[in-house]
């Protein structure tokens, strides 16, 4: 009696950071001749299919935080690497928004022979955008004072702005992941977890110019309305600073 291959179905159901380091190919030794293995390879890589992907945009809803003084603020902007313009005075608002990509895999695999699996990518789910906004506005202004009314509607700008800078990269990030993910060609493991780690860290590494481009187009369009000239019109328009 001859055992027949097993293809089972496996995923990794939690997201991970995307940011990760490079992909190290986990890949077995097999113990055949030359001849054997080419062929071996070969039916392996023809179980390919284009796998699935799916890009999951988050937008969360800004919470508004009136706690803080204007030092308290400028500290929170310092910890995020903000660096206000020289001259401007206190920061007395400032959005604070995460944007924190992760990627998770499943895979389809084929039990060669007892603990050696011949695995390939099925799909591929990315979850890009906005995942929490926080707007400081100093504590010292009261909600009916044209100060804090001004700070909010600058605050607010910068909502606008990261979330159009996010719409306009979806779909080139859905674009680049497409392509990268169908370059991962099925290959041999004798331990499949590892081995979806493997193609995450992959993808990882092949999507992060795609994103260090989206947070340097993203900051470009906020430093548009964080100059000396904007916060001094903002200024002129109130007298209860």
């Amino acid at each position: 009696m001859t055992s027949m291959p097993c293809l089972t179905d496996m995923g990794r159901p939690g997201s991970l950071p995307i940011l990760a380091g490079m992909m190290i190919l986990l890949t077995a030794s097999l113990m055949a001749s030359p001849s054997a293995l080419a062929r071996t390879d070969k039916d392996c890589l023809a179980t390919w299919e284009k796998p699935k992907t799916i890009i999951e945009e988050v937008s969360a809803k800004p919470s508004l935080n009136r706690k803080k003084t204007a030092g308290q603020i400028e500290r929170v902007a310092k910890k995020s690497g903000y660096i206000k313009p020289k001259g401007h005075g206190s920061l007395l608002g400032l959005t604070h928004a995460s944007f924190t990509p992760s990627i998770s895999v499943g895979t389809r695999s084929l039990e060669v022979e007892k603990g050696k699996f011949c695995l390939r990518l099925s799909q591929v789910t990315l979850t890009f955008g906005i995942r929490k906004t926080e707007i400081y506005i100093d504590r010292k202004y009261r909600k009916s004072t044209c100060a804090y009314k001004e700070i909010l509607a600058h605050e607010q700008e910068h909502v606008r702005i990261n979330q159009r800078v996010v719409d306009e990269y979806t779909p080139k990030v859905s674009k680049k992941l497409k392509k990268y993910a169908s370059m991962v060609k099925p290959f041999f493991t004798r331990d499949p977890d590892k081995a979806m780690q493997s193609i995450i860290n992959r993808l990882s590494s092949d999507l992060k110019p795609i994103f260090k481009e989206f947070g340097e187009q993203r900051e470009k369009a906020n430093d548009v309305i964080d100059t000396r000239a904007s916060y001094e019109a903002t200024r002129k328009r109130c007298k209860d600073w």
